[in-house]
């Protein structure tokens, strides 16, 4: 079992790769430590980019229209986009 090391007066805890892997931590991440009940408990931090509601609701629509098949083909020029417009499928395309 690997020891805890005093080195330069800090705390040095290295741990093994397989408690590593449960948790996924990465290399530069942050973990949050406690004490509760005379131990120690390592925590892996929340994700420092918190969710905007905006985004998420963005994100959710867009998927909507992907599974409806609200999605237009890509297009090589402005032109190109027109005459689709005006095809059958273009004419389609902006109804739901």
């Amino acid at each position: 079992m690997p020891k805890m090391r005093v080195r330069d007066g800090k705390l040095t805890v290295t741990l093994p790769k397989e408690i590593r892997s449960d948790f996924d931590a990465l290399d530069g991440e942050e973990i949050d430590i406690s004490a509760e009940d005379g131990r120690i408990v390592l925590t892996p931090k929340e994700d420092s980019a918190e969710r905007h509601p905006d985004i998420d609701a963005a994100i959710a629509e867009g998927l909507a229209d992907e599974r409806a098949g609200r999605l237009s083909p890509a297009f090589a020029s402005v032109k190109e986009m027109k005459l689709w417009l005006k095809s059958l499928e273009g004419k389609k395309f902006g109804t739901k």
